[in-house]
């Protein structure tokens, strides 16, 4: 039997080669099912490196929760330029000795900072909001200008001073973001909430954590179910105003069997023993390595401290 000429089509409208026609788009269910399933992608993408044999997936969670939280206090009292870079330098070592792909660790980072850190820091580079040397003058007033009770001098410019506070808190949140990058790709999720647990954090917060990161995934599966079967009784494209009506009905469907879900899952939790308290079968300790390694991270936090005071910030 023959398939029917609609369904053997791909681009209709288009030639096959691209060159005349219009190109057929994808709707945004189907842009919005693409970019769940790049989730999935990225989340399996980074337990495979999580298990990969590299440096920092031979220490305890624990060495590296405690080891975040030292560099990153260390890296939020340095001032200068140099050090940072040299502390990220550093970074981009751990992860390609850890395996994990330097043009993943970079763009997971770089491609999210500049865009909501410099956003925020855009208005301290102007006079207007923090006095300075003005280092490029946009705009000559040639008078001093009074808004109601705001008064402004008679320039708008780019001060040394906001350029070298804004670069300086980016290499900051910079460093900071690829630090958790670092954790998060080189330790297992389940490990990495033991270790939070262990540093006396709220069980509740872990529990809730947990339970978040499981079943998102089963949630996104259902979508996915629902979304495949609306496609396979259909014929032809859907109108704008059918896959609103869809987003909603799927939207309240969802809603429903999260709530029916998250309570068969509770009612057999109880059923089993659930206390409030996770308990796992395997149970680790400290090895000769790890305390190596705190000892290492606390003398290295130590020296970049002490490097910066002796060279002076710079501002």
């Amino acid at each position: 039997m023959k398939l029917p000429t609609w369904l053997q089509e791909s681009n209709l409208g288009m030639c096959p080669c691209g060159c005349s026609g219009k190109r057929s788009k994808k709707n945004f269910v189907e842009k919005t099912l693409y970019d769940l399933s790049q989730v999935v992608r990225n989340v399996v993408f980074s337990e495979q490196i999580a298990k990969a044999p590299g440096i920092l997936q031979r220490f305890d969670p624990r060495v590296k929760l405690v080891g975040l939280g030292c560099w990153l206090l260390t890296l939020a009292l340095v001032q200068n330029w140099d050090l940072l870079l040299l502390a990220y330098l550093g970074l981009a070592g751990l992860a390609v000795a850890s395996e994990v792909p330097l043009a993943v660790f970079v763009k997971r980072v770089w491609l999210v900072v500049p865009l909501f850190t410099g956003v925020m820091l855009l208005p301290a580079l102007f006079n207007w909001v923090r006095p300075g040397d003005p280092l490029l003058v946009l705009w000559d007033f040639n008078h001093p200008l009074d808004i109601g009770p705001l008064h402004f001098p008679d320039i708008l410019a780019i001060t040394r001073q906001g350029l070298k506070g804004s670069i300086l808190l980016i290499l900051r949140v910079g460093n900071s973001v690829s630090l958790t990058v670092l954790l998060t790709l080189t330790t297992p999720w389940t490990e990495l909430l033991k270790g939070v647990r262990s540093l006396f954090i709220p069980k509740v917060f872990v529990m809730t954590l947990e339970m978040t990161y499981r079943y998102i995934f089963v949630l996104l599966s259902i979508v996915e179910e629902m979304f495949f079967a609306r496609k396979a009784r259909m014929i032809g494209p859907a109108d704008l105003k059918e896959n609103r009506r869809f987003i909603a009905s799927s939207m309240g469907t969802l809603f429903g069997k999260s709530q029916a879900m998250s309570e068969e899952i509770y009612a057999s939790m109880l059923a089993r023993g659930y206390t409030g308290e996770i308990r796992t079968i395997t149970s680790t300790s400290l090895s000769f390595l790890d305390w190596a390694a705190v000892v290492l991270i606390v003398l290295t936090s130590m020296l970049l401290y002490t490097a910066d005071k002796v060279m002076g910030g710079i501002l």
